[in-house]
């Protein structure tokens, strides 16, 4: 399952396992134990879709 996360904050850059960065205006990523943690320990946050005619 796909989520779509950004950092919490835009000053502090958040590596993904592979090294690399994480975009700061977010990107999908595999839900993963490694982002849930992430998620849980505040260091990124999940961006909700707006549902369709709301």
């Amino acid at each position: 399952m796909l989520i779509l996360i950004k950092p919490a904050k835009a000053a502090v850059p958040v590596r993904k396992p592979n090294g690399e960065y994480l975009k700061a205006d977010g990107e999908k990523v595999e839900r993963s134990s490694f982002w849930v943690r992430r998620l849980n320990d505040g260091d990124v946050v999940e961006l909700k879709k707006a549902k369709a005619g709301a």
